[in-house]
């Protein structure tokens, strides 16, 4: 039976909790994140935007059309959960990051930061067998909204590398790598979150795409050494695709 993406009680409550914290609204369902991010800092975009990165955005999709663009579902079954839209607001709670660039770093990537016009955001989570599973989410901004969110991910990325946040059970504590970026999209990274829990290392491993007007962010959830660690590159190449003729 394959494992579910919202960790199993097996994995004790604990882990449970630090998973909710680490995989910034993948945990639970698209439309209703593991928890909500305060608006951060707004970047600078226009000091750290190049006029080629501008040129390069696309127009923006809708959310029904970011729907058809998403991966096919390959099974029917339980596990596989449909594409969903979610609203893009952002809350007035924190996620109490303790470190600023991190903070910056994960609303960016999760399309919880404020943004006009706002995004069209859709979800999508993924199941593979004996396997903890994946996520993705698709934002596509006016303007050229997402040259800007992406360089908020590249700034928070640039110094962000451990904070803390409280958990109900536990305090999380999350180490940031950095891992060499993918040609895929305009441009892109790639870099894990670890934390130590009871059962071995909590690894997540995070790649952000911009495909013109869209931050795709792909989450692979690792614990304990017994999962796949990356999110299938065949997968995200699919995706990637999909969206440049989405807005061909």
């Amino acid at each position: 039976m394959p494992i579910r993406f919202t960790l199993r009680a097996s994995g004790g409550p604990a882990l449970v909790a630090v998973a909710a914290l680490a995989v910034v609204g993948c945990g639970a369902g698209p439309g209703k994140p593991a928890s909500e991010l305060a608006p951060p800092e707004p970047a600078s975009a226009s000091a750290s935007v190049s006029p080629s990165a501008l040129a390069s955005a696309s127009r923006p999709l809708t959310a029904e059309q970011l729907v058809s663009a998403a991966l096919p579902q390959e099974s029917p079954d339980e596990d596989w959960h449909p594409v969903s839209v979610r609203e893009p607001q952002v809350s007035d709670r924190d996620y109490q990051v303790s470190d600023p660039a991190c903070r910056q770093l994960l609303a960016a990537a999760h399309a919880r930061r404020p943004s006009q016009p706002a995004p069209a955001v859709v979800g999508q989570t993924f199941n593979w067998e004996d396997d903890n599973g994946g996520a993705s989410t698709l934002a596509s901004y006016g303007n050229s909204g997402a040259v800007a969110v992406f360089a908020e991910v590249r700034e928070g990325l640039s110094t962000c590398r451990y904070y803390e946040s409280p958990a109900p059970t536990t305090t999380y504590k999350g180490t940031i790598t950095v891992g060499p970026a993918p040609r895929l999209g305009d441009e892109a990274v790639q870099f894990e979150i670890t934390a130590p829990t009871e059962v071995g290392p909590h690894i997540t491993q995070y790649t952000v795409v911009r495909a013109g007007s869209v931050i795709a962010t792909f989450t692979k959830l690792s614990v304990g050494g017994r999962d796949i660690r990356a999110f299938p590159p065949a997968m995200i190449a699919q995706q990637i695709s999909l969206l440049q003729q989405a807005q061909s």
